[in-house]
């Protein structure tokens, strides 16, 4: 067996369980062993850092983060290794597919920019409820009549669909961009477009070369949704969450539990001692 100094894990239906929380005792005891090893913890994610970090507010500097599916990707020691963003002009097609569509998104456009996120006005009113939600999360959220208004990278393009009809909105966004953008969805009619060749095994090869390690031979993976396949197809130890989508759990193992029940930790600790 390689010998294990990489650990990434998803977030949502992976680490979270369905209430987006996690066994933080457990958790610490699994960093702790992984540090004794000279290993590292990532935390690799379609969320923006913004909506990361406050949730691991007592393992701060203890993990490195691979966050919106790659775009953004920074050691636990706070250095930034990579941070890639869309150009407005691809943004601006991209809002053309959505407005050719004859459905209409469940809530606005998120564009999470390099230091503020935002979102149309003429989206805002889709789901008041998300808005608000948006709000919170997002203390710098800024509303605008135009992507062009945007200037700073655009690190990802967030807008979620009535599961049914995901497929339909990522096909004509791919047809139409082309090599220009990466789209892809954790599931549940969320779809994600970031910078082409972005995902999350990108971010973790960043994150490899950094440490002198090899995906294939020192990474353990786990996820559940479809943009965490290149992840996946990379690591030395791919793992499925049990809950996970039916593609993946076809062509790989899978945890030993769901995510409602510490999977990713009670993997980790068949694994390293």
């Amino acid at each position: 067996m390689s010998e294990i100094k990489m650990i990434a894990s998803d977030l949502d239906s992976t680490f979270f369980n369905d209430k987006k929380q996690y066994h933080k005792t457990h958790f610490a005891e699994v960093l702790d062993k992984l540090t004794i090893q000279g290993g590292h913890f990532i935390i690799a994610s379609g969320r923006d850092v913004d909506s990361v970090d406050p949730l691991f507010k007592s393992f701060a500097g203890r993990y490195d983060l691979v966050a919106d599916n790659g775009a953004v990707v920074r050691t636990a020691d706070g250095e930034l290794l990579q941070m890639v963003g869309l150009h407005v002009a691809d943004v601006t097609d991209i809002m053309a597919v959505v407005n050719e569509m004859p459905f209409e998104p469940l809530h606005g456009a998120v564009f999470t920019g390099a230091e503020t996120t935002f979102m149309l006005q003429s989206q805002a009113s889709l789901n008041l409820l998300h808005k608000a939600t948006m709000k919170k999360v997002h203390e710098n959220l800024q509303f605008i009549d135009f992507v062009d208004q945007i200037h700073e990278p655009i690190l990802k393009v967030t807008i979620t669909f009535e599961t049914e009809k995901t497929q339909e909105f990522i096909d004509l966004a791919r047809l139409r961009l082309g090599s220009r953008a990466h789209v892809t969805t954790s599931g549940y009619g969320s779809v994600d477009i970031v910078a082409p060749n972005i995902n999350k095994a990108n971010g973790l090869q960043v994150l490899a070369s950094h440490y002198g390690l090899k995906l294939d031979e020192n990474l353990v993976a786990f996820g559940d949704g479809l943009n965490d396949a290149e992840m996946l197809k990379a690591a030395a130890y791919p793992f499925a969450m049990i809950n996970g989508d039916e593609s993946l759990k076809a062509f790989y193992p899978l945890a030993v539990d769901d995510n409602n029940h510490d999977g990713v930790l009670k993997t980790v600790d068949t694994l390293i001692k």
